[in-house]
C-alpha cells in the first residue's frame, strides 16, 4: 500500500471489535521503533513508551480501575465506568502508555516536545496500520493523575499523552474514510 492510501485507510478500531488474537512483541517493537525515527529538536527525543501485555495487562486494568474507585466521590462513582476501565484492557493484545520526558534546562519549549512525541505516535500508528494492526488511541479514565504517572514510571516533570490499544479487528470494520471539509477550507495561500 503506497503512503497515501496508507494514511487515508488508517483508522481509530476500539477495543470492542478487536478479535483477541495476540500480536507478536516483534511487531510491537517494529512499530516502537518507527516512533524513534520521529522528527525533534535538538535531539531530545523526548518520547517514552511503557508496554503492558499478558499479565501486565490485568495490572494495568486493575490499576486503573482501583484508581478511578479512590479518586471518584461516591456521588459520581459510575459502576459501568470502572468495570469498562477493568475490562477494556483484557481486550488488547497490547497497550503502549505515551509519555512525554521534556530534558531538563532546554531550550526546547515544551510544545515542540508534545508535537514530537505526537508525531512519534503517527509513525506507530502508520507502522501498525501496515501490519494490519488495530490501534485505539486513547486518553480517558485515570490518564492525567500522578497517580498513574507514577504507576508507569515516569518523571514528576513527565507528561502522559494517553495509551495505544493495539490488537487485531475484521477488515470489515475498517470503514472509509471521511473529512467534514475539504483541505481547501482550511489553507490561507499568501504569495
Amino acid at each position: 500500500m503506497n503512503l497515501k492510501d496508507l494514511i487515508e485507510r488508517r483508522r481509530n478500531v476500539k477495543p470492542s471489535f478487536f478479535t483477541g488474537e495476540v500480536i507478536p512483541d516483534s511487531d510491537v517493537l517494529t512499530i516502537l521503533n518507527t516512533a524513534n525515527w520521529a522528527p525533534t529538536h535538538g535531539y531530545t527525543e523526548p518520547w517514552r513508551f511503557v508496554v503492558f501485555s499478558g499479565n501486565g495487562l490485568e495490572g494495568f486494568a486493575n490499576f486503573q480501575s482501583k484508581l478511578y474507585e479512590s479518586l471518584t466521590p461516591s456521588e459520581r462513582f459510575e459502576e459501568r465506568k470502572f468495570t469498562k476501565l477493568k475490562e477494556t484492557p483484557l481486550l488488547a493484545s497490547h497497550i503502549i502508555a505515551i509519555a512525554v520526558s521534556p530534558v531538563e534546562k532546554s531550550k526546547i519549549p515544551l510544545i515542540e516536545e508534545i508535537v514530537a512525541t505526537s508525531c512519534a505516535v503517527q509513525n506507530m500508528l502508520l507502522s501498525a496500520a501496515a501490519k494490519s494492526i488495530a490501534v485505539h488511541w486513547t486518553s480517558g479514565g485515570m490518564t492525567y493523575t500522578e497517580e498513574m504517572k507514577s504507576f508507569l514510571g515516569c518523571k514528576t516533570k513527565d507528561l502522559i499523552l494517553g495509551f495505544l490499544y493495539l490488537g487485531k479487528a475484521p477488515d470489515k470494520i475498517n470503514k472509509e474514510g471521511k473529512r467534514v471539509s475539504p483541505i481547501n477550507e482550511k489553507i490561507i495561500w499568501n504569495k
